[in-house]
């Protein structure tokens, strides 16, 4: 919570004097396709409500219940992350600034991370199973990196206040049709 959500908002938000003198400012997040799994409500409000507090305390109690209910933590970020920028793109510091805020939520990347994980039978199936990736499997970290190019170059002038699934299909695949509900 500390990391995720208010070390990227509280530095953005301190940047953000900075960003309304610069010549073409824009801003992309990461965020992770993660942002759709399970969460827990309860910690996404608080995250969204600025209780930095309240947030870690509920973190830490879901982390004390196992590593089940202590993963929720990493979407319940993500989420909140999202709902951040969306909720913040069209204020008058940012659209006002003329700042497009987005976000990028990859899939699987290849990394130092995942590499040992996907390196067994075993691991590739559970990322798979959790993130199906039918469009050119799992990304290189440069596919993100272009994608983060695009979103903060000049070329963007409009696109903002979204949360760009940079995953193969994983979003489209695990919610299907149904995204507004």
């Amino acid at each position: 919570m500390a990391v995720n959500f208010f070390g990227v908002t509280n530095y953005l938000e301190g940047l953000l004097p900075a960003l309304a003198q610069a010549q073409s400012p824009r801003v992309a997040v990461v965020s992770s396709m993660a942002s759709i799994q399970q969460n827990s409500a309860e910690l996404v409000e608080a995250l969204l409500s600025g209780d930095e507090e309240q947030a870690l305390a509920i973190g830490a109690s879901l982390e004390a219940e196992g590593p089940r209910a202590g993963y929720l933590n990493y979407p319940s970020s993500k989420r909140a992350l999202g709902r951040w920028v969306r909720r913040e793109c069209i204020t008058e510091k940012w659209a006002g600034a003329g700042i497009p805020l987005n976000a990028v939520a990859p899939g699987t990347v290849i990394t130092n991370m995942t590499r040992e994980l996907l390196s067994t039978d075993e691991g590739k199936a559970m990322v798979d199973q959790n993130v199906p990736m039918p469009l050119n499997y799992h990304s290189e970290a440069v596919v993100i990196a272009k994608l983060l190019l695009w979103l903060t170059s000049e070329e963007n002038t409009h696109v903002t206040g979204q949360t760009i699934y940079c995953d193969g299909g994983a979003e489209a695949t695990l919610r299907g049709d149904d995204i507004w509900a």
